[in-house]
């Protein structure tokens, strides 16, 4: 190799770094660091060295090498040189993660592409280095947890607790000997860094990256499932990340959410959805459903179709889902926040019902969906046709909540009757949040009381739903093992809700007055009777 071979090469190596992605170039700056410049200047050196070694060992600065013996030249050494020092660096920045001294430097990157809005740069470098990023943010390094251990033992609280299991222990009188120790453990753990300042740093990064709303928005536009990665690591921010993340896609119809639930659809037994790994978020959080009930993603998903309702009833301008359903069942569904958001529940709550989760999972968001939607029930009169299936949206919304929720229900036949999260303690009106059909008879008694007493729903639809309704419960009641079921569903449906909320007079003799009207011919004529009796009953209990 020559000087011209050098300068050529050299030459190609900018050229290259000149055209490598923006991510990269910062990725490299950040792992380069000191030894890396060595390797290179010395490198330049000792190749500049060998293109003049003649010129040097003319004035005697150059040890006869006598290359001659192994067929080297300069040339050839030059390039050796060059080869190897090439292969140093390539495995020095392969070992290289990011350290405790380049945190600020990877803060003023992250800020960097953060006001540039390089979103996908941005979460590429994040992403790269969530692992180091996560250790300098958690300090878990071997003298900081060294540190963490002297400062616990010079707690005076540590002698009355225990460390291990954090029980609390027998008091007693701290002694002397239990006071030195104290003062020898906080002396000692001085001697012990805590990387407090690059623990802050990385505290900046995660803030500006998960915090942001701005960030947040870029994320879902760039790169919306690297959100996942950042589950796991502890990070304090997460939560409060995760909730703005879900709304901000449930309030974009074109998210990665509505296309997820969209295509989404097939069953795997029953009524419990399919989650195939394609759709990464619905996976994410419902595969284990311990994730979704630790990271509650019913709020955001709740109070945006909520916030939807509400602004809709406050707009001055006319109400599209009071309108005529036309095709909207068949497509428009799919970019509604409402239907998604019900669907969304619909997978959540059947997966965990499956997967033996104890937990009602907030499905209590339907009643207050219902009693929304009826506020809201306004037809259009002129364009609407009472006599359809579902004469607007709004109709459509209330069959969707109320046959979901026979489904969570009617789900008991396709479960063990000993999984924990679908025995019955009682057949009472009595709330039972670890038992989901309990809790889904509870909603539905909830949301049949808004139906059954708002003027805006019309006989005819209330005898719709009505029909929907019991016919699950008399499909529980011919089965002996189901009864104790069909009890608690008619006793929720009695109540209009659970045991504390009174029936009205109203609510009672309009319940009754849907059941007369309904087909009770496929059922069995002694269980129509006795419901009739009970009804009837009802009726004058709440008259009197």
């Amino acid at each position: 190799m020559n000087l011209d071979s050098l300068i050529t090469v050299v030459s190609l190596l900018v050229a290259v770094y000149a055209v490598v992605p923006r991510v990269r170039k910062l990725e490299f700056r950040l792992k380069f660091g000191l030894f890396g410049w060595l390797v290179v200047l010395a490198a330049l050196g000792l190749i500049l060295y060998l293109q003049f070694y003649q010129t040097f060992r003319a004035i005697g600065f150059a040890p006869s090498l006598n290359l001659a013996r192994w067929k080297l030249t300069t040339a050839n050494v030059s390039f050796l040189v060059l080869a190897f020092s090439a292969s140093v660096i390539v495995f020095y920045l392969s070992l290289q993660r990011l350290s405790r001294s380049r945190i600020y430097k990877f803060r003023e990157f992250v800020s960097e592409l953060g006001r540039e809005k390089r979103y996908a740069e941005l979460f590429s470098l994040v992403e790269r280095n969530l692992p180091s990023l996560a250790r300098i943010y958690h300090a878990d390094f071997a003298l900081s947890r060294a540190r963490e251990f002297l400062e616990k033992r010079s707690n005076p609280y540590s002698i009355f607790l225990s460390l291990s299991e954090g029980h609390e222990l027998p008091k007693r009188r701290c002694t002397r000997l239990d006071s030195v120790k104290m003062s020898i453990f906080g002396l000692m753990k001085g001697a012990f860094p805590a990387y407090q300042s690059e623990k802050d740093a990385a505290g900046e990064v995660l803030h500006e990256i998960l915090l942001n709303s701005r960030t947040v928005k870029g994320m879902i536009e760039a790169r919306p499932y690297c959100a996942l990665q950042f589950y796991g690591w502890n990070f304090y921010e997460f939560q409060e990340f995760f909730e703005r993340y879900l709304d901000s896609l449930i309030r974009d119809s074109g998210s990665v959410l509505y296309h997820e639930i969209r295509h989404n659809q097939n069953l795997s037994h029953g009524h419990a959805y399919h989650l195939p790994d394609r759709n990464r978020l619905l996976a994410f959080l419902f595969q284990d459903c311990s994730i979704a009930e630790k990271l509650a993603p019913y709020k955001p998903i709740g109070d945006a179709v909520i916030a939807e309702l509400d602004a809709r009833f406050e707009s001055e301008l006319p109400d599209s889902h009071n309108g005529p359903l036309r095709n909207f069942d068949e497509e428009g569904k799919w970019e509604s926040r409402i239907f998604v958001g019900i669907r969304f529940f619909d997978i959540m709550v059947m997966s965990a019902l499956y997967q033996g989760i104890c937990w009602h999972m907030w499905l209590y968001y339907f009643p207050t969906f219902a009693e929304r939607i009826v506020r809201n029930l306004q037809p259009d009169s002129k364009h609407v046709d009472p006599l359809s299936e579902w004469p607007t949206q709004y109709h459509f919304f209330l069959y969707e909540i109320v046959s979901t929720l026979c489904n969570w229900i009617a789900e008991v036949e396709n479960i063990p009757l000993e999984q924990t999260n679908i025995v019955l303690e009682s057949t009472s009106a009595t709330h039972e949040n670890g038992n989901i059909p309990k809790s889904a008879m509870l909603a539905l008694g909830r949301v049949f009381k808004e139906v059954h007493t708002s003027d805006a729903v019309d006989d005819r639809f209330r005898r719709y739903l009505t029909e929907v309704v019991f016919r699950r419960y008399f499909d529980l009641h011919v089965r002996k093992d189901f009864r104790p079921y069909s009890e608690a569903l008619l006793n929720a449906l009695r109540n209009g809700g659970y045991s504390m909320s009174r029936a009205s007079v109203e609510y009672s003799a309009s319940l009754l007055d849907s059941f007369n009207r309904i087909d009770l011919i496929p059922f069995d004529s002694d269980a129509c009777a006795a419901v009739r009796a009970m009804l009837e009953q009802d009726v004058e209990s709440a008259g009197a």
